[in-house]
């Protein structure tokens, strides 16, 4: 069993190794030409009806839950901080910087404004820019803040990260999705993302706070934005309650026990924390709602105590409230489709490399009721994208939940009670929990594997991605569970495609995405058309469809 250190790695960073791929000039015309440039907003979306941070308060420390105590004492909402990235007028030339090299291509400079860096990314913070963008030695933004909106209403598109994230998880998604007519808003959720401002906000009680106060609250929640997840794995799962080791392997098995109620305990523990996202995305889109009213109306309605809402009128009459998407990474793919199942108001959704455990579905998915013949699914039209080698994922569901479960003497099929969910992957299945979830939905799906790829290649949680040339590796993901040593790869992430480099996994991302939702949400048939009919022979390793292909 690989350490807690290694899975970790596997999310969060790259290793180079030798050359870079060539492609052979096929993918020439996969990125369309932008119709706008992009201005970008930034928004504290704040929920008075709940705790600043209910799944905190019953899954975290000691420690966190007297931090949470404090921002009870001085009155701070549940805030979930966005970015709201919009269609804008174009001006003359493009951005010039280092993400004109990439994919997407470089895009219009805005009429007037001013281009977003990584300090605006966090709201103004420093020191958090500091703490999420170290090493990072290029500013990759290209909208632009104070933007002249276009002309027109826009589809709205909910992006959410992962564990841990932020809003600059999908910002390169946004700037690109935003330029082909889409109002698209990045998430930073109370729950556990790395890099939340909330002490950012002007109206808020905490906004005064020194920045010793900062770092130590922003450190804090740092600290248990990932590793709380998996304490409490081995917390509910194994009876494990010491902290982990500090050298990041996990403790000896003979220190583990499987727990009677283990698999029902921590699937109540993700149900629990589902329940909370969904409900920020659903708030998030309340909010949406809100600033496509008249200014009066907005205020009227958002504006509470001495907290103000700036952005009243700014987009008023601007959104499509109609047509509704979501997108997510990881636990942030999984909370798009619960928000998809669960909410109505979303009318499609994409979720990348994770699919939803029958056991971790809130409301009715568990607990309480025994699984029975109807396991739940997505009824919305849905893309799920996975990498080949998504070894992050086979850790966490394979390693932890399967092989450590059955090792230390209880029966993994309590985790994962669908046929579908238990199989070891293959070439063929690589993610068996994805493919669940792909088999559960019920409305127009596809499932596309994404060749030789790993867990955060699609997002932009890793500052190579912005770094054209550099060559990342990969782990493979076993086909046997008697295979000891794991395999390294090459990851295909930057290729040429004639004198220009690209990275291939946000191109194809980008080419899905918008395709996805210009056919859902916008009625373009010639879309839906080229889901099916796409240039990546080279990068799509499968594709799976059911009511996608036109007739």
């Amino acid at each position: 069993m690989r350490s807690l250190l290694s899975i970790a790695a596997a999310c969060a960073a790259f290793i180079l190794i030798q050359s870079p791929a060539h492609a052979d000039g096929h993918l020439r015309g996969a990125d369309l030409p932008a119709e706008f440039a992009v201005g970008v907003a930034p928004n504290f979306v704040r929920d008075f009806n709940q705790p600043f941070d209910a799944w905190g308060m019953k899954y975290k420390s000691d420690n966190y839950r007297a931090f949470l105590a404090e921002m009870a004492a001085k009155g701070v909402p549940h805030t979930t901080f966005t970015q709201i990235y919009y269609p804008a007028v174009k001006g003359d030339g493009v951005v010039s910087n280092r993400a004109a090299t990439t994919v997407p291509a470089p895009l219009p400079v805005a009429a007037s404004g001013r281009q977003m860096t990584p300090v605006d990314m966090l709201a103004g913070s420093g020191m958090l820019a500091g703490m999420a963008f170290q090493g990072w030695s290029a500013n990759p933004y290209q909208a632009f803040l104070d933007a002249p909106m276009a002309d027109g209403a826009f589809p709205l598109i909910i992006l959410v990260h992962g564990l841990g994230g932020s809003v600059h998880t999908f910002a390169s998604a946004a700037e690109y999705m935003a330029s082909q007519g889409y109002i698209v808003v990045t998430v930073s959720l109370t729950s556990e993302s790395a890099a939340s401002p909330f002490a950012e906000d002007p109206s808020s009680p905490v906004f005064g706070l020194s920045e010793g106060e900062k770092q130590r609250i922003y450190g804090l929640r740092a600290q248990e934005s990932f590793t709380v997840v998996f304490a409490n794995f081995m917390r509910l799962l194994f009876g494990y309650d010491k902290p982990l080791p500090e050298t990041g392997e996990f403790p000896p098995m003979s220190e583990l026990a499987a727990q009677p109620d283990g698999a029902a305990r921590s699937g109540q523990s993700q149900a629990d924390l589902f329940e909370q996202r969904v409900a920020d995305v659903a708030r998030v889109i309340a909010e949406m709602k809100y600033l496509n009213e008249s200014a009066a109306l907005c205020k009227a309605a958002l504006e509470h105590g001495g907290y103000s809402k700036p952005l009243c009128g700014r987009f008023a009459g601007r959104i499509d409230v109609s047509n509704i998407g979501v997108m997510g990474h990881s636990l942030g793919s999984m909370t798009s489709q619960a928000a998809a199942a669960f909410y109505e108001d979303v009318d499609a959704v994409i979720g990348f490399n994770n699919g939803m455990p029958r056991m971790w579905e809130p409301w009715g998915g568990f607990p309480g009721d025994p699984v029975g013949d109807l396991p739940a699914g997505v009824g919305k039209p849905f893309l799920q994208v996975i990498g080949s080698d998504d070894d992050f994922v086979h850790n966490v569901f394979r390693g932890m939940h399967w092989q450590m479960f059955q090792a230390t003497g209880g029966d993994p099929t309590e985790n994962y009670p669908l046929a579908l969910e238990q199989p070891w992957p293959t070439a063929d299945n690589p993610q068996p929990v994805a493919r669940s979830s792909y088999e559960r939905a019920t409305a127009e799906k596809m499932l596309l594997t994404f060749r030789d790829q790993n867990h955060i290649s699609a997002v932009d949680d890793d500052k190579d991605h912005f770094e054209p040339g550099t060559v990342i590796q990969g782990i493979r993901v076993p086909l046997s569970p008697d295979i000891a040593q794991p395999e390294t790869y090459e990851i295909l992430g930057w290729v040429k495609d004639g004198e220009h480099d690209v990275y291939l996994p946000h191109l194809m991302r980008n080419y899905f995405v918008v395709h996805w939702f210009d056919w859902i949400l916008k009625g373009d048939e010639s879309a839906r058309s080229k889901l099916v009919d796409h240039p990546f022979a080279h990068g799509v390793q499968a594709m799976m469809q059911s009511g996608v292909a036109p007739e």
